[in-house]
């Protein structure tokens, strides 16, 4: 059963998993916990299949392909945000459900899916659609004062700033050499093969994943209301967090909702870097 919830004006679908009743004196209740739409895709909804590219095509027209069943397209779209790439048929194999098929086209080239709040839709987007170092020139999404903050832990993670990572593909694949534009490219990533980095396109964003994901990191967690001027703050989305003269611009990486009574709280986590 789909059922849809409004927070605070946003709206949520959902497929519903498990039902509970709880009666007492005075009081009956239900207690409904379910997924986002596109659990249908995956465990323990969707079963196992075998995956590949049957010709050569696109990232992006391999994810449509995930989406048919004997040729025929699902009631499902992608969004994808990420920078395509071509893949030659026979390079990629796999078994697993459609949402584990999809998440490994995506994750190949630095990227995540994520399913619309309502819609028949899985948003494909890059970890990082702009390095680190070039944040303090962005646009944030939203722009959240200290003042609205309701509570802040912060965890500060230390880790070796690579500047130069190869990543290469396997059969068909290629070899590249990513180095972040500026440094002497002296402080190497391990390096990551992937069957889908078939092309310098695919290369280049996974990559810059790597070495984002590196150096000195900041993460804030954030509990503040949800507000009609920002609604939910989901995963992706840049927000700058200032406290007094201090500034932070980070990515959120995690959301969570809490609602009890006429409170609505949600908690964000908010990677920055130093």
């Amino acid at each position: 059963v789909d059922v849809q919830a409004a927070i605070n004006g946003v709206p949520i679908r959902l497929v519903c998993e498990s039902m509970q009743r709880q009666r007492t004196f005075g009081s009956d209740r239900l207690a409904i916990s379910g997924r986002g739409r596109n659990a249908e895709l995956g465990a323990p909804s969707a079963q196992r299949m075998a995956f590949g590219v049957p010709i050569s095509m696109t990232a992006a027209q391999l994810m449509a392909e995930v989406l048919t069943d004997n040729g025929v397209p699902l009631p499902w779209a992608v969004d994808f945000g990420l920078t395509d790439w071509a893949i030659p048929a026979g390079v990629w194999s796999m078994q697993g459900t459609r949402i584990d098929a999809l998440q490994a086209i995506a994750a190949a080239a630095g990227g995540y899916v994520q399913p619309h709040d309502t819609g028949q839709t899985l948003i494909v987007r890059h970890r990082y659609p702009a390095a680190p170092w070039d944040w303090a020139g962005i646009t944030p999404d939203y722009q959240l004062p200290a003042q609205v903050v309701q509570q802040e832990a912060t965890e500060w993670r230390s880790r070796p700033a690579f500047n130069r990572v190869f990543v290469s593909g396997e059969s068909a694949g290629v070899l590249g050499q990513v180095t972040r534009d500026g440094t002497a490219g002296d402080v190497l990533a391990d390096m990551v093969t992937d069957p889908l980095i078939t092309a310098t396109e695919a290369a280049r964003q996974r990559g810059l994943a790597i070495l984002s994901d590196s150096g000195d990191q900041v993460h804030y967690s954030l509990r503040l209301p949800v507000l009609e001027e920002t609604g939910v703050i989901v995963p992706g989305k840049s927000v700058r967090y200032t406290e007094g003269a201090d500034q932070r611009i980070g990515l959120v990486r995690s959301t969570s909702v809490e609602v009890r009574g006429a409170q609505v709280w949600q908690s964000i986590i908010v990677e920055t870097h130093a």
